[in-house]
């Protein structure tokens, strides 16, 4: 009867872990990472000076004060000087789907006033050209992010480089704003949920055990 109550209870607690949100496969996706004083507003980022991310074209500004994020504390300017990119190596496998996520704004202090986007995943054509345009915002902030979702996108043996390019016409030290990004994996065989089927099996099954077990208790 104890090992009833035993089983109800593991199908129980795995049904919670089942039920958990899937991990982040980007690494300080909020740039939050790399440690900027309180008063700092941004700081140019010429090459490698953001935890995690690669920086290429003419760099970026990593963002602390000079505008609110779309969450945390930081976020990036894709434009230094000129047109800036990052990218990242994800931990991907084949066969597996992905979704990808991300805020993204642009800098309107100086124009152009319509910031471009592109989005590279591995080997697929660029995603985009993604459009914001800053006329109307002083500075972006709280509801002047836009948030874009890419779903089902494969993944290579080996892993997956995840890039983001800025590509304003023309270039200008103003450029895409972009925070909060997000890498999840597809569940692979979601039909049926094991957290749906454990989750009531493990609580008839608990009880089922404690019933026997008090009843074979009160019989000795």
């Amino acid at each position: 009867m104890r090992k009833l109550l035993l089983v109800g209870i593991v199908l129980v607690t795995l049904a919670g872990i089942g039920v958990a949100s899937a991990a982040n496969l980007v690494r300080n996706g909020g740039f939050e990472e790399t440690p900027l004083g309180e008063k700092v507003g941004f700081v140019e980022c010429p090459d490698a000076a953001v935890q995690d991310w690669g920086i290429g074209g003419a760099g970026i500004d990593h963002v602390r004060t000079y505008w609110a994020p779309s969450e945390g504390k930081h976020s990036l300017d894709l434009s230094r000087r000129g047109r800036g990119s990052v990218s990242q190596s994800l931990p991907t496998t084949a066969g597996g789907l992905y979704t990808l996520s991300f805020d993204m704004a642009g800098n309107p202090e100086c124009g152009p006033a319509e910031k471009l986007l592109n989005v590279y995943w591995g080997d697929q054509p660029a995603f985009g050209p993604y459009s914001y345009i800053t006329t109307g915002y002083p500075v972006v902030g709280p509801g002047g992010w836009q948030t874009v979702i890419l779903a089902d996108l494969p993944g290579t043996v080996g892993g997956t480089e995840l890039i983001f390019e800025d590509v304003s016409t023309p270039s200008s030290a103003c450029g895409v704003a972009l925070d909060n990004i997000i890498v999840t994996a597809k569940e692979s065989v979601p039909i049926p949920e094991f957290p749906t089927i454990a989750l009531p099996a493990g609580f008839i099954i608990g009880i089922l055990g404690s019933v026997l077990y008090i009843r074979r208790t009160r019989e000795h």
